[in-house]
């Protein structure tokens, strides 16, 4: 559909970087909210367009 094209294009119009760009956790299948709980901290989903965001990211080492 039309949102999801959207949205998948809409972070490479703002990366000034595109080419060094990773896929999101989601993508990798990581249960994003499980793995956040994990971690001990809490994360409930968004209900309104007016809560805090808060994000999280996850740090690969080799």
């Amino acid at each position: 559909p039309e949102r999801e094209n959207f949205l998948d294009h809409a972070a490479k119009r703002f990366c000034i970087h595109p080419h060094k760009m990773r896929p999101g956790m989601e993508a990798c299948g990581i249960d994003v909210f499980k793995t956040v709980r994990n971690a001990g901290y809490e994360v409930e989903a968004l209900t309104s367009p007016y809560e805090k965001i808060t994000f999280f990211g996850l740090l690969l080492l080799e």
